[in-house]
């Protein structure tokens, strides 16, 4: 028999307690997170140590374990690690701590599609795999405070999946233009640059949140009863007459020319003898021009003035369909003004959405969603200016695996984060969080047991990840494997003590940075 920790004196529930003696060549074996074993006949049950006690007068040790599963089957003759506990233990059993075979065993690698992520943290002999199809079928997350690691992991994953699917699709919502380099050839970046995102794409409530603006309550409420008229006389007028009556509503994402919209409206500021009744028609106008003439919103009007439908290209550069070796598009989202950025992720994700719901499904390839900053998309309180975003993704975490569509958070301040669309997330990846606030949220959306090594994490090293879930065979405490420096997403803090050592911005600096500034342009 194995050097024992102590025998089972309490059984409670999917927690195990056990009591021995003080022994200080077990220290190494007796640490939050640990692995121990309970021999049986039929089975050894595999359970992490989630507390420790000493008591002071008798010097007795008292740990809780929480069990894992069971191994069956001999280490030499083909052992099998299955979640959950068929055969529990007895009162009284001895409890031992785990052997590299049991590890190897329960880390063995999986019979199905599967990638190395990185090491076991403890061992960093025994390399550590995701379930790719149990990963991204049930939706994952990504969560970790600013400088430990997140975007590099979020990298990692990636990488390691898309070198095993070369046809993959799969979209990245990129705030801050963090992730163009790490990916080269294989992305499709798509930034205000080249973006094509016309304005008859977007759907009436879109649509106000981008046009509408100024007035009271009131009057924002005639603009935008205003607007679903002239929106729907251009679709239909676009259309022709023959097609008028075919059921194209404000919504139905036919195109039209902004030029129409412009006369609809002058002609009904004509037809108006009050001039109280014409400044929600005038404030439509001036803003619709406004944003005409502002270089930061190019993009909404590439394709007005272009009497052709290109519903069908857009859908093929968001989803990479045809891959054409890009299976991954990031849509960066730096460029785009702040005051529609919401309004861009909402078309794309429902875009996504409509589509694959209407696809062909014996033809529609899966589809992962990869929302960086979910946060700032998913917000805990729902009560936000513009809800038509976090609907759009939360809808795809709701019902997106019908169609195919998976969906990945990524957050630093999961806190904030829609508790709805965490609990959806099947596998999780938690790297450090020394808010409490963030690891209590955490707890609350955990699919299993994990609370043991979810106390680790406000001291895990960068590039350190507890993950638990679907995705893994068992909760595990993992260092992910090293990126090369030039696929590094661009997310480090400024090194202050390097950089101002020198006086390297001069006079041209500041000259280009006007010049950037004012042309709304960051190119050279």
């Amino acid at each position: 028999m194995e050097e024992t920790l102590g025998r089972i004196t309490g059984l409670a529930g999917s927690r195990i307690m056990v009591t021995g003696q003080n022994d200080t060549n077990l220290e190494t074996a007796l640490r939050i997170g640990s692995m121990v074993v309970v021999r049986g006949r039929e089975s050894d049950v595999v359970g992490v140590v989630e507390s420790m006690e000493l008591d002071a007068v008798s010097f007795q040790r008292r740990i809780a374990v929480t069990p894992l599963g069971e191994i069956t089957g001999s280490h030499n003759n083909g052992a099998i690690f299955r979640r959950g506990v068929s055969h529990p233990p007895a009162l009284g059993a001895f409890v031992e701590p785990a052997t590299s075979d049991d590890l190897r065993s329960v880390y063995l690698r999986p019979t199905t599609s599967n990638v190395r992520i990185g090491t076991l943290s403890h061992d960093e002999s025994q390399p550590a795999f995701v379930m790719v199809d149990e990963l991204l079928s049930r939706h994952f997350a990504v969560v970790g405070a600013s400088g430990s690691g997140k975007s590099c992991a979020v990298t990692l994953i990636l990488s390691a999946i898309l070198a095993n699917e070369p046809n993959a699709h799969v979209i990245l919502l990129d705030p801050h233009n963090e992730y163009s380099a790490a990916f080269g050839d294989l992305a499709n970046v798509l930034n205000v640059d080249n973006l094509n995102l016309p304005l008859w794409l977007f759907n009436l409530e879109e649509a106000i949140r981008i046009l509408v603006r100024g007035g009271t309550q009131q009057e924002q409420e005639s603009q935008a009863l205003i607007l679903k008229d002239v929106i729907t006389r251009a679709r239909r007028h676009h259309a022709g007459a023959d097609r008028a009556a075919c059921g194209i509503t404000v919504d139905t994402p036919t195109p039209f020319l902004v030029h129409d919209i412009l006369r609809f409206l002058s002609e009904e500021v004509g037809r108006l003898n009050k001039a109280d009744g014409t400044i929600s028609y005038l404030r439509l106008r001036a803003r619709l021009e406004s944003l005409r003439e502002d270089r930061r919103f190019s993009f909404l009007f590439t394709d007005s003035l272009e009497k052709q439908d290109s519903l069908s290209k857009l859908v093929g550069n968001l989803l990479s369909i045809p891959v054409a070796g890009k299976p991954l598009t990031i849509i960066d989202l730096s460029g785009v003004p702040s005051e529609i950025a919401d309004v861009v992720v909402s078309l794309s994700c429902r875009v996504m959405f409509d589509f694959t719901m209407w696809a062909d499904p014996e033809r529609r390839p899966p589809i992962l969603l990869v929302c960086e900053e979910a946060h700032r998309y998913l917000p805990q309180d729902e009560r936000t200016d513009f809800s038509a975003g976090a609907r759009a993704i939360t809808r795809i975490a709701k019902e997106g695996r019908k169609y195919g569509l998976s969906l990945a958070l990524v957050s630093q301040r999961p806190s904030e984060l829609s508790l709805s669309a965490l609990s959806q997330c099947g596998t999780i990846f938690a790297l450090r969080m020394g808010n409490e606030h963030d690891q209590r949220f955490v707890e609350r959306a955990l699919p299993e047991s994990g609370y043991a090594m979810l106390s680790a994490l406000p001291s895990l090293p960068a590039q350190q990840a507890v993950v638990f879930g679907e995705g893994v065979s068992v909760s595990m405490c993992v260092r992910f494997d090293d990126i090369p420096l030039a696929r590094r997403p661009r997310s480090e803090s400024a090194h202050f003590s390097e950089a101002w050592r020198v006086d390297s911005a001069g006079d041209d600096f500041r000259e280009e940075g006007i010049r950037r500034w004012r042309t709304q342009s960051r190119s050279a």
